[in-house]
């Protein structure tokens, strides 16, 4: 009996072992990561290389500011000559805080762009709150913008209570949704330049009269940084946050030999397993860039000249199939060490047989590509060579088709039913004269 519940026991926590397995195309092998949610992708293709909790719920501090950013930039077309005025009540919600400022000043005025550089390079939460008031009219009427572009772009674990990102229990997101803004607000070259802005120097204002000096929070992007062992060349860019809630986050993308990734991690621990003050958010993700550059290749798994399949044709003398070759080239990222056959094509004709004619290039089919059982692109089908069409064939099948289709049957069925009418009448008329007869034979 006893050893009947310890297995039970054990059978139950292996159960709950399975449950709280990160889902992931691939898992590192060499380390493990310690951030509640985690997800690394290659933008050029969306393929996940490794995810972890990629869709729970988790507060991501200052990581909001790329929302801000964005919302910012989608409205404002000039930004270096909107001038932001700061409110003096504005300045006044963070106070109390104990949070990351650039110690701006009631009256002070900045052009737009320089508030984007203290907001994203600096971290401000002042740059924050006078940007969504400038742009919002009011800070609830900014964070309704915000909310709004999450829905566009899919973000559906998403909702933002402010601009920059302290603790709400209702302020939110996913390593998901915000891989997919960080994908949407690299196609901006201006936020790609300030993401990836070490040193910027904030010019002099009506309220300062030197200019002053931001430096990254981005650690690991920085070659000067006083942190040992931190900073990893192929990253570009990015944005740190941290409360005490939302622990250590940090979001990057990195581009090495022409191919980009972009790396969540949040929810990094603070501290390790002896209380040390750690930075995982820097280690992990340098060690993921690390496993995907050396493990991982972007190639041509597929080109468009070599046949891949065929399709059978009907109305040709000349053929009986035509052979297909993909529309364009399948380019996939995938193990260095992948072998050719864990690749396939499974093939979806639009109509088998085809008919001719058939010129090159047209499209008669799906082709959808398959690595190790995982659907990695679809591409069309296209014909390698044109099918000419057969003038007898083409009136032979007219004819069986004019005596096998719908029309014909229809009218088929149409006189039936009429023959049929007839013969009942006829019938029913036949009867009638029956009767009439008799009638006339009992009166005589």
């Amino acid at each position: 009996m006893v050893k009947k519940a310890i297995s039970l026991i054990l059978i139950i926590f292996l159960l709950c072992g399975l449950c709280v397995t990160p889902a992931a195309a691939y898992m590192p092998s060499s380390f493990s990561v310690t951030a509640e949610g985690c997800l690394i992708a290659n933008t050029d293709t969306d393929t996940v290389i490794y995810e972890k909790n990629a869709d729970q719920r988790l507060y991501p501090a200052s990581l909001t500011k790329i929302m801000t950013a964005m919302v910012v930039l989608d409205e404002c077309k000039d930004l270096e000559n909107t001038i932001v005025t700061a409110n003096k009540d504005t300045l006044d919600l963070l106070l109390g805080t104990d949070s990351s400022v650039f110690n701006l000043v009631a009256d002070e005025q900045l052009p737009a762009i320089e508030l984007l550089y203290i907001l994203l390079v600096h971290s401000a939460n002042d740059a924050a709150n006078m940007l969504a008031e400038h742009f919002g009219g009011t800070i609830p009427g900014f964070v309704d913008k915000m909310n709004a572009k999450a829905k566009e772009l899919g973000m559906n674990g998403t909702h933002y209570m402010n601009a920059h990102g302290l603790h709400d229990d209702n302020h939110y997101t996913t390593p998901r949704d915000m891989y997919l803004l960080t994908k949407y607000a690299l196609k901006n070259e201006t936020f790609k330049k300030i993401f990836g802005t070490v040193r910027h120097y904030v010019p002099a204002t009506n309220k300062t009269p030197h200019r002053r000096v931001l430096a990254t929070t981005v650690f690991i992007q920085d070659p000067n940084t006083s942190m040992p062992n931190t900073y990893y060349r192929p990253v570009d860019g990015g944005k740190t946050g941290y409360t005490d809630p939302a622990g250590r986050c940090l979001i990057t993308y990195a581009e090495e030999k022409g191919v980009t990734y972009v790396c969540v991690v949040m929810k990094c621990p603070v501290t390790n397993e002896k209380g040390a003050k750690v930075r995982y958010e820097f280690s992990e993700t340098k060690k993921l860039y690390e496993w995907v550059f050396n493990e991982f290749e972007y190639r041509e798994v597929y080109s468009t000249l070599t046949p891949v399949g065929e399709c059978p044709v009907e109305l040709s003398s000349d053929s009986d199939y035509v052979a297909l070759a993909l529309k364009h080239p399948v380019n996939a990222v995938v193990p260095k060490q992948a072998e050719e056959s864990a690749f396939k094509i499974e093939i979806d004709l639009h109509k088998d047989p085809a008919e001719a004619p058939i010129t090159a290039g047209q499209e008669l089919g799906i082709a959808t590509v398959k690595y190790a059982g995982e659907e990695i692109a679809t591409v069309p089908l296209v014909a390698t060579n044109a099918v000419e069409r057969s003038g007898m064939l083409a009136f032979v099948k007219s004819i069986t088709d004019l005596f096998t289709g719908s029309f014909f049957k229809t009218v088929i069925i149409i006189i039936g039913i009429v023959i049929a009418i007839m013969i009942i009448y006829l019938i029913i008329k036949n009867r009638r004269r029956k009767r009439r007869r008799r009638r006339r034979v009992r009166i005589k």
